[in-house]
């Protein structure tokens, strides 16, 4: 008998748990989605909320082939005669935040020759090309693009190029230097306070170069193409004028009847960010070749570029 009670005593509480339940799973399906309780909710992690999406991998593009261009349409090594970096552009010192400078509201593009003996100005950015006039020492030239090699400028009469390294960018004792725009969402924002809520004056692409008034631990003051702001200094890289000129060449296709547009990156490899693209046809400065690419610089953009697209003018 004893027995036989027991056996009715687990057999209700089976019952009992399995009605408990079946309860639970109805009261979760009279909720859709969007309206369960929030104590009946089970939080997502933050990677569950928001997970990363992973980068679909880059696939060969016809302007940049797996297989080498032929030996004849490489570039030869660059080589150019190597001169004294002038004084202005020495590393500059950091500024502490409460002495950093305020923008200048009043900012010119322009630029002054340094050069005791005067410069040309070019009609490209290459010594073999045209000069359009001499640049006395002192002259006072509007700067339309700047480039760690070569920046493009403008007089009253004529445009055209001078060597960066001939040019200083302030009056007096006030020291500049160069700094090239490595932000990886592509653009740098210039502000008018050092805080990343203050007013945008603009943007600068990455690639470019401009030109570093006051270098701060977090921001530094910057002008560029006439505005003067602050932006994030993590994102710039400080440089020097190069003092290898480098060699003016064509971007060519390897595809006979076939344009190409060519990327140029932020580093010497393929999945590298891409700053811009360049057409074949145009040309650009090559200052150095190495493991199959060329570091160049092109209207104001500086990166690489696969070598086999690159052949010197006859």
């Amino acid at each position: 008998m004893n027995t036989f009670k027991k056996r009715i005593a687990l057999l209700l509480a089976l019952f009992l748990l399995l009605g408990t339940a079946l309860h639970a799973v109805s009261a979760v399906e009279e909720f859709p989605d969007e309206d369960i309780p929030e104590d009946m909710m089970v939080e997502p992690t933050e990677e569950e909320a928001e997970p990363e999406t992973p980068e679909e991998p880059e696939m060969p593009a016809e302007d940049e082939p797996e297989t080498p261009a032929d030996a004849d349409s490489a570039l030869p090594t660059v080589s150019t005669p190597v001169e004294e970096a002038p004084k202005p552009y020495a590393t500059m010192p950091p500024v502490k935040k409460e002495d950093m400078p305020k923008p200048n509201a009043d900012a010119k593009a322009e630029a002054i020759v340094i050069k005791s003996e005067g410069i040309s100005l070019f009609e490209l950015p290459a010594h073999e090309s045209g000069v359009l006039t001499q640049l006395d020492a002192g002259s006072v030239v509007t700067l339309l693009i700047l480039g760690q090699t070569w920046s493009k400028v403008k007089t009253p009469a004529n445009e055209g190029y001078v060597p960066t390294k001939d040019l200083r960018f302030a009056f007096g004792d006030v020291q500049t230097g160069i700094g090239i725009v490595t932000a990886s969402g592509g653009k740098l924002t210039l502000r008018q306070q050092m805080t990343t809520k203050s007013k945008a004056l603009g943007t600068v692409k990455s690639g470019r170069a401009v030109l570093i008034l006051a270098k701060g631990e977090t921001f530094s003051l910057v002008r560029y193409e006439g505005k003067e702001g602050y932006v994030l200094t993590a994102h710039i890289k400080e440089v020097e004028p190069s003092t290898n000129l480098g060699l003016y060449t064509q971007v060519v296709s390897l595809t006979k009847d076939r344009e190409a547009n060519v990327r140029l990156r932020a580093e010497p490899k393929r999945n590298a960010k891409e700053y811009t693209k360049v057409k074949s046809g145009n040309s650009l400065i090559v200052l150095d070749i190495k493991d199959d690419w060329a570091q160049v610089e092109y209207e104001g953009y500086h990166g690489y570029m696969m070598a086999e697209y690159l052949k010197r003018f006859d």
